[in-house]
């Protein structure tokens, strides 16, 4: 074979392996009825627990409520109008609750025959004296302060009437 038999046989056989590749390439494909896809899932984070709220602290100390023999003397001295240097008083009750003190005692001016009773409270502001008196108090000097019926069981309300007290 010559070289010029050799090059049109090699021409004839690359144009027949082109069209039977440009013929199964146009082809149409047919796909099947059903395809399977596998998919590996893709692992969710764990959900994150919320922060931690703090631990409710311990409520701190309430201060502790002080008060001086003066403070009581100036205190029943403003309610009475007796001046303090002429102050003669007795600390009978004395009941402790969380915010308060409350106190019953007597109060009498030095030298004078008599006197009263008291009613107070003590707190972080200081001294208190909401009664001095003989008689009957008036519910508005004893109720809102909560002091307790064995220390008047009556007082007057706004119409002058003894009420017994809740």
């Amino acid at each position: 074979m010559d070289n010029g038999t050799k090059i049109a046989l090699a021409i004839v056989i690359g144009a027949g392996a082109i069209a039977a590749g440009l013929y199964l390439g146009l082809q149409k494909t047919t796909l099947p009825a059903k395809i399977t896809i596998s998919v590996t899932p893709i692992p969710t984070p764990a959900p994150t627990a919320p922060p931690a709220t703090p631990s409710p602290q311990p409520p701190s100390p309430t201060p502790e409520i002080t008060w001086t023999k003066s403070d009581l003397i100036k205190a029943l001295s403003q309610k009475t109008g007796i001046p303090e240097d002429k102050i003669t008083f007795s600390l009978g009750d004395k009941i402790t609750r969380p915010d308060k003190i409350l106190i019953r005692g007597a109060v009498s001016q030095k030298g004078a025959i008599g006197g009263g009773g008291f009613f107070g409270y003590i707190d972080h502001q200081g001294v208190h004296i909401t009664y001095t008196g003989q008689g009957v108090p008036q519910c508005s000097e004893v109720d809102p302060y909560g002091y307790p019926l064995s220390w008047a069981d009556y007082c007057l309300n706004s119409q002058g009437q003894l009420v017994r007290r809740k």
